[in-house]
């Protein structure tokens, strides 16, 4: 058994309804989301598109509940717009979260991304970053990375993020 004073299990709303795609749970409400969450013992939830905007609303609608927020998804766009501008909406990220009590926030690049596009992934449309375009992604993890620790934040990259290193090894004859 998991001992809570140290594990505290959370969980993403997309089991309800799903972000990328809305109308696959489409009729779940934020209410059934998160009281479902509730009952099942989870203690923890992401941020999912149908979640109250206000902070105080949403902390509100956890707290009767027993839950917190642990993390939200933040998508940088390191390749294609100025840095700047993925700091400004990192930072207003951040603070949310922050004041929703979270200490995590989960992010991947998404510049150059074919989510939703109709691209062959095995074939030659799929992207591949040149040294410029990975140089733009660390240096741009590792400035955020240091925004997050201001707050005592951790920055974490997304799951995909291995195998695209491998990758970038692989490109540049690194070794990992």
């Amino acid at each position: 058994m998991l001992n809570p004073q140290f594990v505290r299990l959370g969980i993403a709303p997309i089991g309800w309804t799903n972000d990328d795609l809305p109308e696959l749970g489409g009729e779940n409400t934020f209410e059934q989301c998160v009281s479902e969450m509730a009952l099942a013992g989870f203690k923890g939830s992401e941020i999912g598109n149908k979640y109250p905007q206000d902070v105080e609303e949403l902390k509100h609608k956890l707290d009767v509940r027993g839950l917190t927020i642990c993390n939200a998804w933040f998508s940088t766009r390191f390749i294609d717009l100025p840095y700047e501008e993925t700091e400004q909406a990192f930072l207003r990220h951040r603070d949310r979260l922050f004041a929703l009590g979270a200490r995590v926030i989960g992010a991947s690049e998404q510049g150059d991304s074919i989510q939703g596009k109709p691209v062959n992934i095995f074939g030659g449309q799929k992207p591949v970053w040149t040294n410029e375009q990975w140089d733009k992604v660390i240096s741009g993890y590792n400035r955020l990375g240091a925004l997050a620790r201001e707050k005592g934040m951790t920055l974490t990259y997304g799951w995909g993020f291995a195998d695209a290193l491998a990758g970038w090894a692989a490109q540049v004859g690194a070794e990992l």
